[in-house]
């Protein structure tokens, strides 16, 4: 066992890197976070969430180490992160192996006898077993923890993997939730340890002789209430808490969050129901502390392998995946959005289109000008110029308009001119040299959901407020953070749609992990609404309106030069 102390940071709050092993023999990475004497405080260990590492538990650690509470948290072995091991080999059994490794840990070097568990998502199933077997664990707060993964893979690919897997059929190397892993492992070893399905979820349940939280996110749309009230049913020590307007990444509502964390941070503390004036008695961790700790260890993340995927290569396959998007309502809400904050468009104007991707929100920009109630027709021929590092993104983007302007359309805007330039907005992650346009060149720049993928989007900003003119509009938006795409998704597939199309948004999903891996890292950035406009204004536009929109997942901001 190794305490590498350099990282120990200073302020109230330290943080301390650790490693240590399996029973595997594996290395775990882990830090622990905490205030003066670990011998005198409680503990709290904070189990990853599936396709995710440490560092995304740390704001919740802090918040508990703030109010006297030793916190570790740790990254899976065969997984993302910083421990030993392959994503391919990640199955379900090793996770609670090394939960159980953690324990042993706590043991060995603290002489911890008791620790509560905290887990969320996919990883709380795991946790439950644990706490289902391991006296150790002396209370265990479950976070959307999924009850039934057989039900919720079900719903999530609209395919029955197990049963398939069971009656024969073998999957090699799949995409499971976002990993590529082992498919035939990974469902085989689930299965033999009943780790798949509420009847093995029950049965742990059954087995826990510890107090029992349950936090069910009101509008999640992968694990199913019934089927969590059923579980809770089982043991006369578990409580369901129902977090109010909360998705399965339940992150993504900074409201939701709080309340969560309030609650977590009080049933770690006491044996009972947070009341309403309770959480005035919990401490808050000095937010520059938390930043400056998650610097630290994003930094360090980025020396752990990465996919050697090019920016160019993975937008390429991404812009394949919005077929299902396409058609959903949540995506169609967003573009008209985009397309009233563009409006009006005068006669004549030159609009810039900076990362056009695949041509969905041009498409329907002219589309929208072709629906014009205006009564005096242009006198000039509207320009419309696409930007794009993807070639792929070029050639649909230009298919797309192509059949707005067909001889059988209707409504086709008259005069429209193109021109579709390849730039590498992303060469590096950042913004290389000028944009290829003089001063003031557009009346009209839309930059859709790209600022969270450079490096410094504050230099593009700059260089899309110098190209813009005088009285011009700017529409940018990005995703916020932590968002969540399973309620897009799955209204999508309310919908008719073909088996390719379920396919392509299986692969969106997929593409969204790699994303928000990617985000944990530090090489993406999604903004809140104030960051965003905060941008905005620091480039020198005006504010004018900021929106969330596709799902509530995305922010919108319309300004003025």
């Amino acid at each position: 066992m190794i305490a590498d102390h350099t990282h120990v940071q200073t302020g109230q709050i330290r943080t301390d890197f650790v490693q240590f092993t399996n029973q595997s023999g594996l290395k775990l990475a882990a830090c622990v976070d905490h205030i003066g004497d670990l011998r005198t405080r409680p503990w709290v260990l904070i189990a990853p969430k599936y396709g995710e590492t440490k560092k995304g538990n740390l704001p919740l650690a802090y918040h508990l180490a703030a109010n006297g509470l030793n916190v570790l948290r740790f990254d899976h072995t065969n997984h993302v992160g910083e421990s030993e091991g392959e994503t391919i080999d990640f199955a379900l059994p090793g996770a609670v192996a090394d939960i159980t490794a953690c324990l042993d840990y706590l043991t060995d070097t603290h002489d911890v006898k008791e620790v509560i568990m905290v887990a969320n998502s996919l990883s709380a199933r795991c946790a439950l077993r644990a706490a289902a077997n391991d006296p150790r664990i002396s209370k265990f707060i479950s976070v959307a923890g999924v009850v039934n993964l057989f039900a919720t893979m079900r719903e999530i690919y609209q395919e029955d993997f197990f049963s398939q897997y069971q009656q024969g059929r073998r999957f090699g190397v799949t995409n499971f939730l976002g990993l590529e892993v082992q498919g035939d492992a990974f469902l085989e070893s689930a299965i033999a340890a009943q780790l798949h399905d509420l009847a093995g979820t029950l049965a742990d349940i059954r087995k826990l002789r510890v107090p029992f939280i349950c936090f069910f996110a009101e509008r999640d749309a992968w694990v199913r209430r019934d089927e969590v009230e059923q579980a809770i049913a089982v043991n006369d020590g578990a409580r369901l808490v129902v977090v109010s307007a909360a998705l399965h990444e339940v992150r993504e509502n900074p409201r939701a969050a709080e309340q969560l964390f309030r609650e977590i941070i009080w049933s770690c503390l006491y044996d009972e129901p947070c009341p309403a004036a309770g959480s005035d008695r919990l401490r808050q961790p000095e937010k520059r502390s938390v930043l400056e700790e998650n610097r630290r260890e994003r930094e360090r993340m980025r020396c752990s392998e990465m996919p050697a995927e090019s920016e160019t290569d993975f937008w390429s396959g991404y812009l394949k995946k919005y077929t299902i998007l396409e058609r959903s309502s949540d995506y169609q809400e967003y573009l008209a959005l985009l397309a009233r904050y563009c409006r009006p468009v005068p006669s004549g104007a030159v609009v810039l289109d900076a990362g056009c991707g695949n041509g969905l929100f041009g498409h329907w920009m002219l589309h929208e000008a072709a629906q014009s109630k205006s009564s005096a027709p242009p006198t000039e021929p509207l320009v419309y110029v696409g930007l794009d590092l993807t070639q792929r993104g070029l050639t649909d983007a230009m298919t797309k308009h192509l059949e707005v302007r067909r001889p059988t359309a209707r409504n086709v805007p008259p005069g429209v001119q193109y021109s579709m330039i390849d730039f590498d907005l992303l060469e590096n992650g950042s913004l290389t040299g000028q944009l290829p346009f003089a001063d003031g060149t557009f009346d009209l720049i839309c930059c859709s959901l790209v600022l969270s993928y450079l490096k410094r989007p504050e230099a593009l900003l700059r260089e899309l407020y110098r190209v813009l003119k005088p009285g011009g509009t700017f529409v940018t938006s990005s995703m916020k953070p932590h968002c969540d795409f399973s309620v897009i998704y799955r209204d999508s597939l309310t919908q008719q749609v073909t088996p390719s199309e379920i396919e392509a948004g299986r692969d969106l999903l997929r593409a969204a992990g790699k994303i928000k891996l990617k985000e944990e890292v530090g090489r993406y950035a999604f903004f809140s609404p104030t960051e965003l406009s905060g941008l905005v204004i620091e480039a020198g536009f005006n504010l004018r309106e900021t929106q969330q929109s596709l799902g509530d997942q995305a922010v919108v901001v319309k300004a003025v030069k």
